[in-house]
């Protein structure tokens, strides 16, 4: 089979030497170049030939290709045979789902071991996607719940992406523009949110979001 070329996507520069390490020992594997933001990403994949982007879910601070799900169906649009790795913190099943269907070929949760991105990567060269250990391809079957758990997992991906972008400091308004939706469908969708989680105010749900770790 043909190495996997690879390139590395996070901005956390220790991150970015830890899974170069793990990845150098893999015998398929070539990394083509590791980055520190979407937008140099995507310079990398015009210019280098790759067909696999391991990348954080969470690189805030790129207006131009933002990150989440944004980037994601950007890449997904833009460089339809590439085959992509999310690694995340997030474990919400509906979030884990909702990538899937973008069309992610594995999602790598980070609380896992670091080695489960050489699995992740054995599962791609054999044609088949890989999930996380926990999660079955209904994306939910394993998952502990418990009441925080079940709000935090009534959110929609939707709502979610607007939280995460609502507690970096964005107003409605600028995540309307990140996000390219309307103020009102912001508002809206923020609304929708408060109320699963059962907060009344902005500080209540930004506090939620910080003591749930929703978005470390």
């Amino acid at each position: 089979m043909d190495k996997l070329r690879i390139v590395l996507a996070d901005d956390h520069p220790l991150v970015l030497v830890g899974i170069r390490d793990l990845l150098d020992t893999v015998l398929y594997v070539e990394v083509t170049g590791a980055v520190s933001s979407s937008t140099d990403l995507i310079s990398h994949l015009e210019k280098n030939h790759s067909n696999v982007v391991i990348t954080d879910y969470s690189m805030p601070g790129d207006d131009a290709y933002g990150d989440g799900m944004r980037l994601i169906k950007y890449l997904i649009r833009r460089h339809p045979d590439l085959q992509i790795v999310v690694l995340t913190m997030v474990s919400n099943p509906m979030i884990i789902s909702a990538l899937y269907d973008a069309g992610v070929a594995a999602v790598v949760l980070k609380r896992d071991n670091l080695a489960e991105i050489v699995t992740a990567l054995s599962m791609l060269r054999l044609g088949r996607k890989y999930y996380p250990p926990g999660f079955g391809r209904d994306h939910l079957a394993g998952v502990q719940r418990n009441p925080i758990g079940d709000c935090i997992n009534s959110l929609s991906p939707k709502e979610f992406e607007v939280l995460r972008h609502f507690v970096r400091g964005e107003t409605v308004t600028l995540i309307a523009e990140n996000l390219k939706r309307s103020v009102k469908t912001i508002s809206g969708q923020k609304a929708s949110a408060m109320r699963k989680l059962n907060v009344q105010t902005d500080q209540e749900l930004v506090a939620f979001c910080m003591e749930s770790g929703l978005f470390q």
